[in-house]
Order: structure tokens, then C-alpha cells, then sequence
């Protein structure tokens, strides 16, 4: 896995990509939480976060023992992980710049990848589901969790996946290989995440 030192960010060219990773810290733990507990982390394991955002997800994996990766296409939003898991001084995680539809990572050199909150921002899910699928061990899992948002939702309560739409990427992940691909919906803080979650 290649890893690189997440880039300061340029003042004022990415104070908005930064509001918004500070923003995103907020009421993150319990959905990352709930996706670490769905997966099952065990020291063994080696974690990628798709979408990592200021890296919460990544956190949880660690103190499940696993070593962790976080991929996000923003390069402040890196470095606002990297400096908060330094500030709790969280070990065993790693940041590297990319996207879910060509992630940075050798075939098979994966155990569990996950997304939270970041999904309904890709922009090719045919191209990010082969992408997780080649990463990968054979029999790795995938988890692919969203907040539970209503059909017709505007703004910012749109974010996220509805009961149809999981139904959707369920039916996706299982015309790529994955298999015992299943849905499930838990409370998490205030919230209903769905998880759409196989194995490899």
C-alpha cells in the first residue's frame, strides 16, 4: 500500500474544502461506530475508507486494532485528518489523495472497504464497485453506509441514500461478483444509516 504525507493546504484557496471537513467531524462517531461494529475490525484486518473525510472511520478501525488507510479526493481534507489523528494520537492509519472510481491500491491488498457518508458522491458506481472488487482479498468485505434519507428530499437532507436507491446499489454489487450482498438499517446517534454490505 503506498502512502504519501498529506499536502498543507494553500491559504484561502481551500478554506471551504476545510469548513466542510471540520463540519464533518461533528456527529461522525456513532456511524462510524456502527460500520466498524457491521465489519467486524479485528487487529488482522486492513481497512480502506473511500471518502474518509477528516477521517473519523479510519480512527474507529485503529482502536479495533486494524491498520487503516483513508483515500479522499481533497487534499485539505487529508490534512485535517492527519493533524486531528495526531492530535489523539491515533496510530496504524495512513492517508493517501484518490477517488473510489481508480483507488490507490494494489489488487487484493484489502481486507474490508468501506464508505460512509461519501457514496452519493461518486460519480461512476459501476467503475468504484470494480475498483473495490479488485482491491479486495478474496472474501473481503465491503460496507457501503448512508444516512437514510425520505424520496424527494432537497439540500442537504438529500444527502444520502434512499430505501430504493440502496435497493439499487444492492442489485449493482451483486452484478459485479460480490456476493451475500444484504441491507440493513441501524440507529446510529440520531440517525438511520443503511448499510449495503458483501463479500468479495
Amino acid at each position: 500500500m503506498s502512502t504519501v504525507e498529506p499536502r498543507k493546504p494553500r491559504p484561502g484557496s481551500t478554506a471551504i474544502e476545510i469548513v466542510t471537513a471540520i463540519t464533518l467531524t461533528v456527529g461522525r462517531c456513532p456511524a462510524a461506530r456502527a460500520i466498524a461494529d457491521a465489519a467486524g475490525v479485528t487487529d488482522t484486518d486492513l481497512v480502506a475508507d473511500v471518502g474518509c473525510g477528516p477521517g473519523t472511520a479510519v480512527r474507529e478501525a485503529a482502536r479495533g486494532g486494524a491498520r487503516a488507510v483513508g483515500i479522499d479526493p481533497s487534499g485539505a481534507t487529508l490534512w485535517l485528518a492527519d493533524r486531528i489523528s495526531v492530535l489523539r494520537r491515533a496510530d496504524r492509519v495512513s492517508w493517501t489523495p484518490g477517488r473510489a472510481e481508480a483507488l490507490p491500491l494494489a489488487d487484493d491488498s484489502v481486507t474490508i472497504v468501506w464508505s460512509l457518508s461519501s457514496a452519493h458522491h461518486w460519480t461512476n458506481l459501476t467503475a468504484a464497485l470494480g475498483e473495490i472488487r479488485r482491491v479486495l482479498v478474496p472474501g473481503g468485505k465491503v460496507l457501503i453506509a448512508e444516512r437514510l434519507t425520505r424520496p424527494g428530499a432537497r439540500g442537504l437532507a438529500a444527502h444520502g441514500f434512499t430505501s430504493s436507491q440502496a435497493d439499487s446499489l444492492a442489485e449493482q454489487m451483486t452484478a459485479t461478483g460480490f456476493a451475500a450482498v444484504r441491507i440493513e438499517t441501524l440507529q446510529a446517534g440520531r440517525r438511520n444509516v443503511i448499510i449495503v454490505s458483501g463479500a468479495g
